[in-house]
């Protein structure tokens, strides 16, 4: 989660009311690069393949089943999509109304197909296309499970090329990243592949995790030299994410050897991650362009709220979903669905 955070956290190009203005030079574009566009961008599909492989475990493919799938997970992805979609777009038409925080969002048409749009389809909150997705997933969870079921690996190879060649789905299916990993998930859980074991993930996680931060560095370097090729670029960014899943996947058995040994804090904190990832935007947008206009439009302005910005938000989200879940466990358990 602080990986989705920090991919939030970029802003090389900034718009403050009608002046936009880029931070793109110096060391500045190497560390965002790295590390908003390389390295933290195995989380999202990470997550997809953990929520495929959670929605498809010990499953038997019976209508009962898909039943109280749907059920559940109305209350988990629905109720929460909507409430966070809809307090974003009341918190932006505030800031908009305000002449001290106009400048901080930008204007948007409100007629009523526009709000609809807001609400359901593209949210203010733009984290919140994770769960969108996941229920489109979830409402064709059926077709996924026959397609995996009867052709086991070879809907994930179809997939795999669509993702890899950046086509996108524009009707139904939003994203072909969430297909792909969602589905892989599936197949995980399916068939208890053996690529789950330790005895292979720990085999090669040095490599995996070599290969990894080469492939993004040489990306990175790639991109501050203003190399225009998009072809050379999209297959290295493809296969950073590749082979970062497997990195981090196999540090986790090694951080994980011994679940005693892990440190209690941090598992409590974990326990806030969902709060944190519905919280954290478009706040720390908010935020950041706070900061630039009263800091200045500079280099050391724009590093130091890279970093600096995304700690202060969690932060403040882990303390405030503590004091909602302590204070108020029905309301935070309905915006959180029941996390």
């Amino acid at each position: 989660m602080i990986m989705v955070v920090f991919v939030h956290s970029y802003h090389l190009k900034l718009q403050l009311g009608e002046v936009a203005f880029r931070l793109d030079a110096g060391f500045n574009i190497f560390i965002q690069q790295f590390i908003s566009q390389g390295i933290a961008r195995v989380a999202v599909p990470i997550f997809f393949i953990i929520s495929g492989y959670l929605f498809f475990l010990n499953f038997q493919g019976t209508k009962s089943e898909f039943i109280l799938k749907y059920k559940k997970r109305a209350k988990s992805l629905l109720v929460p999509f909507l409430f966070w979609s809809i307090l974003g777009l009341i918190i932006h038409i505030t800031l908009r109304l305000s002449p001290l925080s106009k400048n901080l969002v930008s204007d948007v048409d409100y007629s009523f197909i526009r709000v609809l749009d807001l609400i359901f389809i593209n949210p203010i909150p733009a984290q919140l296309w994770f769960l969108r997705d996941l229920i489109v997933l979830v409402a064709f969870s059926p077709l996924i499970y026959r397609l995996i079921k009867h052709l086991r690996f070879i809907p994930i190879i179809l997939f795999f090329i669509i993702w890899l060649v950046a086509f996108r789905f524009r009707l139904v299916l939003y994203t072909s990243e969430s297909v792909l990993f969602f589905s892989l998930g599936a197949y995980l859980a399916l068939y208890k592949s053996e690529y789950l074991t330790k005895q292979f993930t720990q085999k090669y996680n040095l490599i995996f995790l070599f290969l990894w931060v080469l492939i993004v560095i040489v990306k990175t370097i790639l991109l501050c030299q203003n190399y225009s090729a998009t072809g050379p670029l999209l297959i290295l960014h493809r296969l950073g994410i590749v082979v970062g899943i497997l990195a981090v996947w196999s540090l986790y058995d090694v951080i994980m050897k011994n679940k005693e040994s892990v440190n209690k804090t941090l598992l409590t904190l974990s326990s806030f991650s969902f709060f944190v990832f519905l919280f954290h935007m478009p706040l720390l947008k908010y935020a950041q362009k706070a900061l630039f206009y009263i800091a200045g439009k500079n280099e050391i302005v724009s590093i130091v709220s890279y970093f600096i910005l995304p700690i202060i938000i969690i932060a403040i989200g882990i303390l405030l979903g503590s004091v909602l879940r302590r204070y108020t466990p029905k309301f935070y358990g309905l915006i959180t669905g029941g996390r």
